[in-house]
């Protein structure tokens, strides 16, 4: 049954944002997995080059045997991502949609509505495709890995680079995976309260939010931190026109902003 207040505006309620706490564990088990790729990867290559260091030093190239490495780690770490990938969505959407529906209810509570969320289709499908979407990105993280770790292999095979240099390296590769599982997690956790929140909005006859810039971030959009300062209304269905393309708060990448939805009043 839709909400209303008895005020004839409406009310504006507190928005839900995402939880630290499941975009931490989200990245934990995401940067521990890779660990674990990371440190097998550094000991096989690592035993493989210092036996073949002296055929680089002399120009000779064990190329062949380093990428039969290579292609063995390749195909275990692939497997064991796709593996583990479809789990750790999981448990992260779920949570994602518990925060967010714990959160509203709570917010609604105050406000003195009190709602039981019912599964519903709407709701199921965006956990599907979250599932999906993070599966893709966790497997996409890993193959960039592998990738850079084998192009860095070739590189140093080809200019005779010592043990050492590849090492560092692969160092630096490992720190870029890490920084975009914790990419990943945070903006994921942002999409996924914000979708499941404006679901359960409009299911419950909320059709007007305002936008409410994060205030967070080094490097914050122009465009969003306009939209906060000016309490941009804008309907839920539609999303807001900013930037030349209609969207809602979290949906760009790495955006902190969330929606402070409306509750219709007796006059809408």
């Amino acid at each position: 049954m839709p909400l209303t207040c008895q005020s004839a505006q409406g009310k504006r309620i507190a928005p839900v944002r995402a939880n630290a706490g499941i975009e931490a564990k989200y990245y934990r088990a995401m940067r521990e997995l890779l660990e674990r790729m990371h440190n097998e990867v550094i000991r096989d290559l690592a035993k493989a080059y210092a036996k073949a260091e002296p055929q680089i030093a002399q120009d000779a190239s064990p190329i062949a045997d380093m990428v039969s490495i290579m292609d063995g780690l390749t195909k275990r770490w692939r497997k064991r991502f796709s593996d583990d990938a479809q789990g750790i969505a999981q448990q992260f959407a779920k949570s994602a949609q518990g925060h967010a529906q714990r959160a509203f209810q709570s917010e609604l509570k105050r406000n003195g509505f009190t709602v039981q969320f019912k599964p519903t289709e709407r709701v199921q499908d965006i956990l599907r495709r979250s599932i999906a979407e993070n599966v893709n990105l966790i497997t996409g993280m890993s193959s960039d890995y592998l990738k850079g770790i084998e192009t860095a292999v070739n590189m140093s095979v080809m200019n005779g680079r010592d043990l050492k240099s590849l090492s560092d390296t692969l160092q630096e590769q490992y720190g870029v995976s890490k920084r975009r599982a914790a990419l990943i997690a945070r903006d994921q956790n942002a999409k996924a309260t914000s979708a499941i929140n404006r679901t359960r909005q409009l299911e419950l006859g909320m059709t007007e939010a305002i936008w409410v810039h994060s205030a967070g971030g080094k490097h914050p959009r122009p465009s969003h931190v306009k939209a906060g300062r000016d309490k941009l209304r804008y309907k839920l269905d539609k999303g807001a026109y900013i930037d030349g393309e209609w969207i809602h708060p979290g949906e760009c990448i790495n955006c902190r902003c969330v929606s402070s939805p409306i509750i219709p009043g007796f006059d809408d």
